[in-house]
């Protein structure tokens, strides 16, 4: 693995940062938009705009419920109080999001790069 990291070349390691800023900023912009705004009765489904984008992960969220159990954070001020609807969410596509479009196109790269030498040699 550590041979795939160093093989990789600096562009995929600007364009993994480039896709992780913006994943990031538009990630964390709809988290504090949640946090900051009244919340409706449906307030949950602003995840769906995020969802498609970071498969295979959004799964978790997806299917929170079947894979979770129920934990209670009551005492907590709303929304950090919901593990399913916004404390998940939030681990999903505020931190692992952006870290999995730096790693994307740094891991593709430097396989690419590895297997053309690999088959040269």
């Amino acid at each position: 693995m550590k041979g795939i990291f160093t093989a990789a070349s600096g562009g995929a390691y600007k364009l993994g940062a480039v896709a992780a800023i913006v994943h990031l900023v538009i990630s964390w912009w709809i988290i504090i938009s949640v946090l900051m705004s009244h919340r409706d009765a449906q307030w949950q489904l602003i995840w769906i705009f995020l969802l498609p984008f970071d498969l295979p992960f959004s799964l978790l969220v997806l299917f929170a419920g079947y894979i979770f159990p129920e934990w209670d954070f009551r005492k907590l001020p709303s929304p950090w109080d919901d593990f399913h609807s916004f404390i998940l969410p939030t681990i999903v596509y505020g931190i692992i999001g952006p870290l999995q479009y730096f790693l994307l196109p740094v891991l593709i790269d430097g396989f690419m790069t590895t297997r053309a030498y690999r088959s040269v040699s």
